[in-house]
């Protein structure tokens, strides 16, 4: 069946907030919020076409506040049997709205999950709407990213690594898949294109949807390491990734090949290393069932193209929440990694192995220090 689903937001009370240039920690409000979520089958066949839905998770988590371990505030309720959520004792401010609820079918997880940004109460008068979209669970997910570096003053940022789990409990399998860094674009149309594009394409042994090589078992951790290497030799702060579980590789740029198996870029005419960005990017992961070339830039850089269809997941993370989107909406509606700066040895990691609701401002938190192949506990 296929349907859409509809979020109406009620504004009841407004108030004021303090005044300061700090940022505070605990907030007092008395602004309150109302939230009905319900479907709208647009099949034709369920009368009436709207259903209200009850145990939906409604997640406000505040752009300006941070709580006391450093992330950002947050709030959460679920819908009652009528599909409302009611937050109470809200401040004034600006706020990103999520909502979530997972459906199991006899074959498939289906999660429903949608999100927007306003503002408390300026942009909210009368009733708001938010339509939220059905996607497919991953049972793989990207569960941390080390992207800005360890503490030192040599700009060095060589030890970064991606890290991927099985959320499941079936075998997965890693072959052919692509891991990609998206371009650091902001079309006008991004939320409505049907692809991500990307500046790379580094990809798994194996043949795509069909390779038996490379087996996750459920509850595996693999670490991807930039350079499979004990960085902390060079930069003592750095991180050991020698026992990483593969690194990733490029023939065709002079990039030296430690003893761990390759994540190889397949294309001679991409030349560069898989370096991400410091502060705000994004990591994709795919099937590796298709892609094709996109946009010659004005330094005549030619993208890449990764239909959504074939994404298992993705992540963007960004230092400055304030940060335009560079990944649909419907393949991560938030940002990882918020407030880490620039050579801080931090990383960002979901908040139990796996925990996934398409939206990183949910699912993850920041760590002090980074944590190849297990999870922070």
């Amino acid at each position: 069946m296929r349907f859409e689903i509809t979020l109406t937001i009620a504004l009841s009370a407004a108030l004021l907030l303090s005044c300061g240039r700090e940022t505070p920690v605990h907030l007092d409000g008395t602004l309150r919020y109302q939230m009905s979520v319900y479907y709208t089958d647009t099949t034709g066949t369920i009368s009436p076409a709207i259903i209200p839905v009850q145990n939906a998770e409604v997640t406000l988590t505040a752009v300006s506040y941070s709580g006391a371990d450093g992330n950002p505030l947050t709030y959460t309720q679920f819908t009652d049997s009528s599909g409302l959520a009611v937050f109470d004792q809200l401040a004034v401010g600006r706020y990103n709205v999520y909502v979530s609820k997972e459906i199991k079918t006899n074959t498939k997880t289906i999660l429903i999950t949608g999100s927007k940004t306003l503002v408390l109460p300026d942009s909210i008068q009368g009733v708001d709407s938010l339509r939220a979209t059905p996607i497919e669970k991953s049972n793989l997910v990207i569960n941390e990213i080390y992207f800005c570096g360890p503490e030192n003053r040599n700009y060095y940022f060589y030890d970064q690594f991606v890290e991927l789990y099985n959320n499941s409990d079936i075998t997965v399998y890693l072959d052919g898949m692509y891991l990609c860094r998206a371009a650091q674009t902001h079309p006008t149309d991004l939320h409505e294109r049907d692809y991500v594009q990307t500046l790379n394409l580094f990809r798994f042994p194996g043949e795509a949807l069909t390779g038996r090589e490379y087996p996750v078992a459920p509850g595996q951790f693999v670490v991807i390491a930039q350079d499979a290497v004990d960085h902390s030799q060079y930069i003592a702060t750095a991180v050991d990734l020698s026992g990483a579980d593969w690194e990733f590789y490029n023939p065709y740029g002079g990039d030296i090949d430690f003893p761990a198996p390759n994540v190889e870029n397949f294309l001679p005419e991409k030349t560069n290393d898989f370096m991400i960005n410091l502060t705000h990017n994004a990591v994709i992961l795919s099937d590796g069932s298709d892609w094709y070339w996109g946009e010659i830039n004005e330094n005549d850089y030619q993208y890449i193209h990764i239909p959504i269809s074939t994404i298992i997941d993705g992540v963007e993370y960004s230092s400055n929440p304030e940060k335009q989107k560079e990944l649909n909406r419907r393949v991560d509606a938030g940002f990882a990694g918020v407030n880490i700066p620039k050579y801080s040895g931090m990383s960002t990691q979901r908040r139990e192995p796996g925990f996934d609701t398409n939206n990183s401002s949910i699912d993850f938190v920041n760590l002090d220090h980074p944590t190849p192949g297990y999870q922070n506990e």
